[in-house]
């Protein structure tokens, strides 16, 4: 009861010229830019199979979400024996797209590129094995196909970009959404 008394009261003592508390407006999201949303038709799940890959063996899984306020586009990989992510964003000091990927195996690229006719090509330098004094150059290309299927091609030229071979070529396809009920 002596809740109730003391809210009357609060009430009570605010007049008709009280102001309400001003409306702030939320801030938009500092990647709410059109730029940002390019490598968007890569998000979502997909089960990833090489080529070359049988029929019999099961896909890789990617799972694509956008993190920090949909500043980043992170990708988690999983084979059966290798794992990985990788951090895609848009540089708007610089204007071009970067990704850093790391795996378990210890691995480390990093790539920087653009949208190029509707896909996203990357490029990037690997650090020069022994005995050369340049690394490698990779081109990473995601062709964006059709809803719900999305292809990864990736090169290497070790004559500075004027020939180049392909690493691992692999089709996404969109898995089904899942139709299991969730119990709360």
């Amino acid at each position: 009861m002596r809740h109730i008394l003391v809210l009357l009261l609060i009430v009570s003592a605010q007049t008709p010229d009280s102001q309400p508390a001003p409306f702030v407006q939320a801030q938009p999201s500092a990647c709410a830019s059109a730029k940002y949303s390019e490598l968007d038709f890569w998000l979502g799940e997909w089960d990833a199979r090489g080529a070359n890959a049988s029929a019999d063996r099961p896909p890789n899984s990617s799972v694509i979400t956008k993190v920090h306020g949909g500043c980043v586009i992170l990708e988690t990989w999983k084979s059966p024996n290798y794992t990985g992510q990788s951090f895609n964003i848009y540089d708007r000091t610089r204007g071009q797209w970067h990704q850093t990927w790391v795996d378990s195996g210890g691995g480390l690229q990093e790539f920087w590129g653009g949208l190029k006719g509707g896909n996203m090509v990357y490029e990037g330098t690997s650090a020069p094995s022994k005995g050369q004094t340049v690394g490698e150059r990779t081109r990473m290309t995601f062709f964006n196909l059709a809803p719900g299927k999305v292809r990864q091609l990736v090169e290497r030229s070790a004559d500075g970009g004027k020939t180049w071979k392909v690493q691992y070529d692999f089709a996404y396809t969109r898995k089904a959404p899942s139709t299991t009920a969730s119990h709360q």
